[in-house]
């Protein structure tokens, strides 16, 4: 039996790929890291809050009112349960009555990395430049899709688009079985042409969440060479 050199170099090639990270993956799983690390600082900080609080009431009607001792041990018991219930429960505020909260509008293309970074070993290795694209624009995205108004147009797009259709396409190709992707090549090319078709429309939204600052910065460098360009300003000299 013929040592199949050829067939173990594809494997190693094919294994390297697969783990090898990018930049792109780097910084966002770093970015992950932060939000995780973030939301754990604001739940002790909820808990702390609520923990103390309890506590406090509890000794002052203690000494107000005294307390049979089950009786105190219930409520200690009850503060200590509000308490964690508190570390499991998410610092997310919503909108209310279906509105777009401006949180969870700043929370949309966290939560959009945090799924895809879940899914990236499941997908084929040639989607990966797609995929490293769409991570980058979700990170340029994460600190200022804020700045849109919860309820306008281009809120709501950005929700539909890191809501429903980058999850919509990646579910549709994971529900596929194995054998239907790998027998018809036109399954891979097809997520391939989605992704980069997402991919436009994240550039497209980075374009309108940077409108109103782009249109300030021209603005201000237009006052700029109407105030300076061209003047004689006074040039100090040594005498």
């Amino acid at each position: 039996m013929g040592f199949d050199f050829g067939g173990l170099l594809r494997q190693a090639d094919e294994y390297l790929r697969r783990h090898f990270k990018s930049k792109a993956v780097r910084q966002a799983e770093k970015r992950r890291s932060e939000r995780q690390s973030a939301e754990a600082g604001r739940r002790l900080k909820r808990a702390a809050l609520l923990g103390g609080t309890s506590g406090l009431g509890i000794v002052a009607v203690g000494l107000a009112v005294p307390l049979a001792g089950p009786a105190l041990a219930g409520a200690a018991g009850a503060a200590l349960l509000i308490t964690a219930g508190s570390l499991a429960r998410p610092s997310r505020r919503h909108g209310a009555k279906g509105d777009f909260s401006k949180v969870e509008l700043e929370a949309l293309p966290g939560d959009a990395e945090d799924w895809l970074l879940a899914r990236r070993e499941g997908l084929p290795l040639d989607c990966r430049p797609m995929l490293d694209r769409i991570f980058e624009r979700l990170g340029d995205l994460q600190p200022h899709l804020g700045a849109l108004p919860p309820n306008g147009t281009a809120a709501w797009e950005a929700r539909r688009l890191l809501g429903d259709h980058l999850p919509g396409l990646i579910l549709s190709y994971e529900a596929l079985l194995p054998s239907v992707r790998e027998a018809d090549p036109e399954v891979a090319e097809r997520l391939r042409a989605g992704l980069a078709t997402l991919g436009d429309a994240l550039d497209e939204l980075c374009r309108e969440v940077c409108r109103k600052p782009l249109t300030s910065f021209e603005t201000h460098g237009r006052f700029l060479e109407t105030r300076y360009k061209d003047q004689n300003l006074p040039s100090s000299r040594l005498e």
